[in-house]
C-alpha cells in the first residue's frame, strides 16, 4: 500500500507533467543508481530518472499521477523503500538512522578493543606461544564478543548484500558483506574444531572502520539534506485576512486578489503588491543577501520571504501554485541531480566496479592457495576489503551536492547540469544593460505632450496598456484603470492593445509611429505613445547599481573579455559603457541583433557567457556558450537561461566564475584520489603486502578523503 504523503506530494509542472523528489536511504553505490534507473526507464509513461548518489535521492517526471503506485511498488520490491524529500518527513528517519549508526559503532568498536586485546596475548607470547588451554579460551571469548558485532554492528552490509543480490546486483555492499562473512565462518569453524586461524580480530576492525566511512558520508549527506529542506518550511500554516476582527484562514485558502494583513517580523505567505504600508523584507532565503530590501507601496513581495518592520497590506497576485518559491524549490531539486558530462563514464565504470573486485579477490585466492601460501583467504577477503567503489561513486555527485548548495546560499540555482562545467571554460562575458548592469528601477523624468490629451489621461493609457507586462519600462507607468483588449507585446520594440475603441502603441518611435520621428533630445531613453498620431513621449531613466563598476573592475581583473549588448539609444548605451570601463558595447541592437552579437564573439573562438534579465535577451541565451538570467520575471527567460541568478547582485556573477574553477579543482582531485587509490590498493592487497585491518581502514579513509575534499567546496 502506497504511504498517502507519497500521493500528496506529486507535483504538476509548468508543462503538465507530473514530478516527485524521493529520498531512498538504501541507496549505496552506483550499481544501486543502475539498478533503480534501469527498473524504472522501462515503465510506460516515466519521462526521466535522475539520481542522486551523494544525497540517496531520486527525481522522477511522469505523464500520469497514477503511475506514482507502479513507482513504488518497483521500489520496494527492490528493497529501496523511498520517503518524500522534504525535512518534516525526513526529519525522523535521519534521526534514527543518525542513533543507529553511532550504537552500531559503539558495539563495534568495544568488540573491536576486546578482541584485540584477546589477540596480542598470542601476538606477543614469545615463540613457544601461550598454552593450548588459554588459547581455546581467548578464542571462545573472541567468539562471544565478536557475535554482537556481526549479527548487530554489521548487518548495515549484511542486509545491503542480501538485497543486492536478491536482484542480481552486485552493489558495494557484497565485497563487503562477503569478507565479513567468510572471516567470521571460517573463524567460527575453526574455533568450534579448534584448528587453523581465526579472524575475529578482522571481522571487528573492518565493521569498525567500514562503519566510521559510512557515518560520515551519512553526516554529509544529513547536512545538505536539511540545507535543501529549509525552503518547505519557509511559509506560515495560517494567514490573517482581517485585522477587525482578527480572523486567520489556512494558506491552502489564499485565492488570487485576496489580502493579507502583516505583523512586523511575520512570514509574508504569497506573492503578491503591497497595497498599504511601507516596510523593509528579508530575502535572503532567496538571493542569499543579508541586507533587507525596502518596499513600498506598489512593490511585488515574494511567498517565503519576512516582514521585518512595520505592519502592511498584500494582495494575492499569483496562484499559490505559481509562487516564487515553489520554482525555486523545484529548480533546486532538480539541480541537485546535475552532474559534469564526463562524470557518465566515471558512472559507468563504478558500476562495473565491484564484479572486477570480486574476480580479483577470487584470483588472489586461487593464485595463493596453489602457492601453498596459508594466509591464501586472508588476502582474498583483504583484496575485498581495501577496494573502495564508494569514493569512485561519490566523487563527483557529492561535490556537485556541496557545488548548488553553495551556490543557491548565493543566490545561484541552476537550470541546466553542465552551467558549472561550461562556466569554468568562459573566456568572454556579454551583458544586457537594463536591470543587469542597471537597477532596473525605471523613473518617468520628463513628459512631453504631443496632443490633445491630458497628463493623468496619458500616463494612465500607458499604464493600462503596460498592466500585462512585468518588464522594468512597465513598472514606471504605475498601475492603469482603463479596460484594454487585443494586447501584444513585441520584446524590444513596445506593446500595443485597445483601450476605449482607439488602438494604441507604446515604444520606441520607429514601432510605435514612423521611423523618421527623432526623440527630442539624446539625454536619456524615450518611448512613444501613439494611435494615428503622436501624443506623448516619456523620458525613461535607471541609474547603474552600485556594485556595478566593483564588479565590472574585478572580472576585467580576472583576464575575461567583455561586452555591453543593448537596446538603448547610442548616446545612453554608450555613456554607461564608457563609465563602466567596457569598450566593446554595441548599441540599439533588436533581440535578433543580440543573437548576431554573440555569434560574432564566437566566430573569434571565444566561449560566451550571456547575463541578462529581459525576453529580448532570450535568443542571445539560447545561443550562448551558457548564460544566466538576472532575477527573471518571466518564465520564458527563466527557461532559456542555464542559471538564475535570484537576487540581481553582479557580486554574485565574480563568485560563480571563481567558483567554477574551483569545483572543477576539486572534481578533477576527487576522481584522481578515487581511482589512484584503487589501481595502488587492489594490486598491493593482490601480492599481500596489505593487512586485513590496514584495508578496513583504506578504505574508510579513501571515502573519508572524497567527503572532506567536497566540503571545501562549502569554505570561503
Amino acid at each position: 500500500m502506497i504511504p498517502i504523503e507519497v500521493e500528496e506530494n506529486v507535483q504538476q509542472n509548468s508543462v503538465g507533467n507530473f514530478t516527485i523528489s524521493l529520498f531512498v536511504p538504501s541507496i549505496k553505490c552506483a550499481a544501486c543508481s543502475s539498478l533503480i534507473k534501469k527498473s524504472l526507464d522501462d515503465v510506460p509513461g516515466i519521462n526521466q530518472v535522475d539520481i542522486n548518489l551523494g544525497e540517496k535521492s531520486v527525481f522522477l517526471d511522469f505523464q500520469d499521477r497514477a503511475i506514482i503506485k507502479k513507482i513504488y511498488k518497483i521500489l520496494d520490491r527492490l528493497d529501496f523503500k523511498p520517503i518524500i524529500a522534504n525535512t518534516a518527513n525526513l526529519d525522523n528517519p535521519l534521526k534514527l538512522e543518525n542513533k543507529s549508526y553511532i550504537s552500531k559503532i559503539g558495539v563495534a568498536g568495544i568488540g573491536m578493543m576486546q578482541v584485540m586485546m584477546y589477540s596480542f596475548s598470542g601476538y606477543f607470547s614469545g615463540p613457544d606461544g601461550i598454552e593450548e588451554s588459554y588459547k581455546i579460551l581467548f578464542r571462545w571469548a573472541s567468539l562471544i564478543m565478536t557475535i554482537p558485532v556481526f549479527m548487530y554492528s554489521a548487518s548495515t552490509f549484511l542486509i545491503g548484500a542480501y538485497r543486492d543480490l536478491k536482484n542480481i546486483h552486485f552493489g558495494m555492499d557484497v565485497p563487503i558483506a562477503l569478507a565479513i562473512t567468510a572471516s567470521f565462518l571460517l573463524s567460527l569453524h575453526n574455533t568450534l574444531m579448534n584448528t587453523g586461524e581465526v579472524y575475529y580480530d578482522s571481522v571487528c576492525m573492518f565493521t569498525f572502520f567500514l562503519l566510521i566511512g559510512r557515518y560520515v558520508e551519512f553526516l554529509s549527506r544529513n547536512k545538505f539534506q536539511k540545507s535543501k529542506g529549509l525552503i518547505d518550511n519557509l511559509l506560515p500554516n495560517y494567514v490573517r485576512v482581517s485585522r477587525k476582527p482578527e480572523e486567520f484562514k489556512p494558506i491552502e485558502e489564499l485565492n488570487i486578489g485576496n489580502t493579507v494583513y502583516l505583523q512586523a517580523g511575520e512570514t509574508i505567505p504569497c506573492d503578491g503588491k503591497l497595497i498599504d504600508g511601507i516596510s523593509s523584507a528579508n530575502e535572503s532565503a532567496f538571493t542569499g543577501e543579508a541586507m533587507p530590501v525596502v518596499k513600498t507601496i506598489g512593490d511585488r513581495v515574494l511567498a517565503g520571504t519576512k516582514n521585518l518592520e512595520n505592519n502592511i497590506t498584500v494582495k494575492v497576485t499569483k496562484d499559490r501554485k505559481e509562487y516564487l518559491i515553489n520554482d525555486i524549490k523545484e529548480l533546486f531539486n532538480k539541480s541537485s541531480f546535475y552532474k559534469p558530462s564526463f562524470s557518465i563514464l566515471v558512472d559507468k565504470i563504478a558500476g562495473h566496479f565491484v564484479a572486477i573486485v570480486l574476480i580479483a579477490s577470487l584470483a588472489s585466492c586461487l593464485y595463493w592457495f596453489y602457492k601453498g601460501d596459508p594466509f591464501w583467504l586472508s588476502i582474498g577477503l583483504t583484496v575485498l576489503v581495501v577496494s573502495c567503489p564508494c569514493a569512485l561513486s561519490l566523487a563527483t555527485p557529492i561535490a556537485y551536492t556541496v557545488a548548488t548548495t553553495t551556490l543557491r546560499k548565493n543566490g545561484i540555482i541552476l537550470k541546466e547540469g553542465t552551467f558549472i562545467e561550461k562556466l569554468a571554460q568562459i573566456d568572454s562575458i556579454a551583458f544586457d544593460k537594463t536591470g543587469t548592469l542597471t537597477k532596473g528601477d525605471i523613473k518617468i523624468s520628463k513628459t512631453i505632450i504631443l496632443g490633445d490629451l491630458s497628463l493623468n489621461k496619458v500616463i494612465n493609457i500607458a499604464a493600462s496598456l503596460e498592466q500585462y507586462n512585468d518588464h522594468p519600462v512597465a513598472n514606471a507607468f504605475g498601475v492603469g484603470d482603463l479596460p484594454l483588449s487585443n494586447y501584444q507585446n513585441f520584446p524590444g520594440k513596445g506593446v500595443s492593445g485597445e483601450i476605449e475603441g482607439v488602438v494604441y502603441k507604446l515604444g520606441i518611435p520607429e514601432f510605435s509611429f514612423d521611423n523618421n520621428l527623432l526623440s527630442p533630445d539624446l539625454s536619456g531613453m524615450w518611448v512613444l505613445l501613439a494611435s494615428s498620431k503622436p501624443l506623448a513621449w516619456f523620458r525613461l531613466e535607471d541609474s547603474i547599481k552600485k556594485e556595478a563598476f566593483k564588479t565590472i573592475n574585478k572580472i576585467k581583473d580576472l583576464g575575461f573579455h567583455l561586452s555591453l549588448l543593448t537596446g538603448d539609444s547610442s548616446d545612453q548605451g554608450k555613456k554607461i559603457g564608457d563609465f563602466l570601463g567596457i569598450r566593446n558595447t554595441k548599441t540599439n541592437l533588436t533581440p535578433e541583433q543580440k543573437v548576431e552579437a554573440v555569434l560574432e564573439l564566437q566566430s573569434k573562438n571565444q566561449n560566451v557567457l550571456l547575463v541578462g534579465d529581459g525576453i529580448n535577451d532570450i535568443g542571445a541565451m539560447g545561443v550562448s556558450n551558457t548564460s544566466i538570467a538576472i532575477k527573471p520575471v518571466d518564465i520564458s527567460v527563466q527557461s532559456s537561461s542555464d542559471a538564475i541568478l535570484l537576487g540581481g547582485n553582479l557580486k554574485s556573477i565574480v563568485f560563480a566564475l571563481k567558483f567554477s574553477k574551483k569545483v572543477k579543482r576539486i572534481l578533477t582531485s576527487n576522481i584522481a584520489w578515487a581511482v589512484g587509490y584503487n589501481i595502488t590498493a587492489i594490486p598491493l592487497a593482490m601480492a599481500g603486502y596489505i593487512l586485513p585491518w590496514m584495508a578496513a581502514l583504506g578504505m574508510s579513509l579513501s571515502s573519508m578523503v572524497v567527503v572532506f575534499n567536497s566540503y571545501r567546496l562549502n569554505s570561503k
